[in-house]
């Protein structure tokens, strides 16, 4: 008789309501370090264009080189790599203040559609890449008709 008056409590509890709150609060946090620890690591931003023909991929880059950045496209999958080489220092010199990240990245995204990767293209301009990748043509749905 006792754990079942403990069952309805917990039913009836008004804390449970605040604790379901705080639980959903403290998710929020998580997203948004999670997204902060991205940035700080030094992860792309990135801004994806869907138009009728094409994707359009833009990725800010500033400070890399094109030689060392790389690109992947296997059906409906984008990777992105590219390094970014800390600069050598001569004898004798040091870094007074450093915020920029050096090293690898690699990020991979999943597309909307599925693209034609030999018509893929791919351009760097100040900072900025900018890929183009062409949709493959859906199949169009055939009508059969029964005789």
């Amino acid at each position: 008789m006792l754990a079942r008056l403990n069952d309805n409590w917990s039913l009836l509890n008004p804390w449970r309501t605040v604790n379901g709150l705080q639980k959903e609060l403290l998710g929020l946090f998580d997203d948004f370090n999670e997204n902060l620890n991205r940035y700080r690591a030094g992860y792309p931003q990135m801004i994806i264009e869907d138009a009728e023909k094409q994707l359009t991929v833009k990725v800010s880059l500033p400070g890399y080189e094109s030689k060392d950045m790389d690109i992947e496209v296997v059906s409906d999958f984008l990777t992105i790599r590219a390094e970014r080489k800390a600069p050598v220092l001569k004898s004798g010199e040091k870094f007074l203040h450093r915020e920029r990240s050096f090293g690898k990245i690699e990020e991979s995204i999943k597309l909307p559609s599925k693209v034609k990767s030999g018509k893929v293209n791919a351009k760097y301009l100040n900072g900025v890449l900018v890929i183009t990748l062409p949709k493959e043509e859906m199949e169009k749905p055939h009508i059969i008709k029964i005789g």
